[in-house]
């Protein structure tokens, strides 16, 4: 029932409040020049990549925040801003940093514990032959899954952050317990995810790697792409994170808001009314202290 009503109201909610794929947009445009990394000098360009990735670690949590915020609104029919995001992503900011460095923390353990495990497989099973091997690459296997499960679990720390007014270790534990009690309808949920985000990334990949030139060989001088070719791939890269990202924003909050039962009676609107209107009609339940920043958000 949520991921069917989710998946009707998303192309609604986008046709009524286009405004929706805006902060997108601009995302997309800051990340096209990570794109060209690849075409450096190999130490410019893991340099480049290197700053890149710590530079958006915290421009990452003003989006993710005032995306889902706008979302929400619309979900609520609350006329969207761009003001309006800019408000959810002030008042979430530090709870979704928080939050956000954690996960990148959790990606970073598995990678390395991912890594070693393959190492120690392959020099086992060249010593000890294919019984080692095999079972390496079964432990591997399994924190692949076991990544991919805790992901999911923790994939709605953002909703419940800016939805509910959590803070970020509440936010974390509140995506576990939606998810943990909601297991059903998260299979359809990761299913589109994957499907949706498996076919738009396949494209985009598929595009970039036909346009964008190789990287130099070692000692050879780094291939600069034609001017065309540098508008082309920008507006790739644009496009697929205008439209990507923002239908997937919004499918996941509108699923969010059914999982949690906002949209139904006596819960209605947790974070929908207008500040320009109605600013003292936001819900008590808004307001809240989060232990973890010791910050206190209010709308």
């Amino acid at each position: 029932m949520a991921l069917r009503q989710a998946l009707r109201a998303t192309p609604r909610v986008l046709r009524e409040q286009p405004i929706l794929f805006v902060p997108m947009a601009i995302f997309g445009a800051l990340q096209t020049p990570q794109l060209f990394t690849e075409t450096l000098d190999p130490m410019l360009s893991v340099v480049a990549s290197l700053v890149g990735t710590v530079v958006f670690a915290f421009v990452t949590p003003i989006f993710y925040g005032g995306a889902i915020g706008m979302a929400n609104d619309a979900a609520t029919d609350v006329r969207t801003s761009m003001s309006r995001f800019w408000r959810h992503a002030k008042e979430c900011y530090v709870s979704l940093l928080f939050a956000y460095l954690f996960l990148i923390g959790i990606s970073l353990v598995f990678g390395f514990l991912i890594v070693i495990t393959a190492i120690v497989g392959f020099i086992v099973g060249f010593g000890a032959g294919p019984p080692g091997a095999i079972l390496a690459g079964a432990v591997v296997i399994g924190l692949i899954i076991l990544f991919f499960i805790v992901m999911v679990a923790l994939g709605f720390y953002g909703h419940a952050i800016v939805i509910e007014g959590l803070g970020a270790v509440d936010g974390l534990s509140r995506s576990v317990q939606i998810v943990r009690q909601n297991l059903v309808p998260m299979v359809g949920y990761v299913i589109v995810a994957v499907a949706l985000g498996g076919l738009s990334g396949g494209v985009f990949a598929a595009t970039i790697t036909t346009i964008l030139p190789p990287a130099p060989a070692p000692g050879e001088p780094a291939p600069m792409p034609d001017p065309e070719a540098i508008l082309l791939i920008s507006g790739v890269s644009i496009v697929w994170t205008v439209l990507f990202m923002t239908v997937f924003v919004v499918f996941s909050v509108l699923f969010y808001r059914e999982l949690i039962g906002a949209d139904g009676e006596g819960g209605a609107d947790l974070n929908g009314s207008d500040p320009d209107t109605t600013e003292t009609t936001e819900p008590a339940s808004r307001e809240s202290t989060s232990a973890d920043d010791g910050f206190i958000y209010s709308s």
